[in-house]
């Protein structure tokens, strides 16, 4: 009767990740959408925020195996809903940049408009479709990330994940070989 001995290694998984450049153009979409001059008119930007998403999903779909990255798409559907309900942009109110302090960046602005370096549309609460998806969340603090919303919180928790999944090692058992040897053959 023979026993193999089990050794335990630790390894890093493989990182295949497939399609990446459609996750990098997205995101370079949306800081173009933020932070670049597009004229005066706000459907340039509606547009980029509104394609960015779709080649987010798409870049989710294209690695569905990995837990986390189906979370993320989880994430980016919840916002996704509320961005394309209500015109392209993620709608926000004036209240709730009150309870952030950040109404400065709405002075001159009237309902529907794009708000200038985000990615947010300013709108009465009663206007906004899935105002519950929408960015209503605070966390008061002097840093970033003011205001957000659920998908925001999901998206998080799907990126803790991958990072978890891509770097942390791993438990493998390694065979050895047979530990004792029969005394019938020495």
């Amino acid at each position: 009767m023979s026993h193999i001995l089990r050794e335990r290694r630790l390894h890093f998984a493989k990182v295949q990740i497939k399609a990446g450049v459609l996750a990098l153009f997205a995101v370079a979409m949306q800081t173009i959408a933020i932070f670049a001059p597009l004229g005066f008119d706000d459907t340039p930007k509606r547009l980029l925020f509104d394609l960015s998403y779709l080649l987010l999903i798409l870049f989710i779909i294209l690695n569905l195996p990995r837990p986390g990255l189906v979370i993320i798409g989880i994430g980016l559907l919840l916002n996704f809903l509320p961005i394309v309900a209500n015109g392209g942009l993620m709608p926000v109110t004036a209240e709730n940049l009150a309870r952030v302090d950040l109404l400065h960046r709405i002075d001159g602005r009237a309902e529907g408009d794009a708000i200038p370096y985000t990615k947010n549309v300013l709108k009465a609460k009663d206007d906004i479709h899935f105002y519950e998806l929408s960015d209503r969340i605070v966390w008061d603090n002097p840093v970033f990330f003011r205001l957000f919303s659920i998908g925001d919180v999901v998206i998080a928790g799907g990126l803790a994940i991958t990072i978890g999944d891509l770097f942390l090692p791993r438990v493998q058992r390694v065979n050895r070989g047979t530990a004792r040897r029969s005394r019938a053959n020495p």
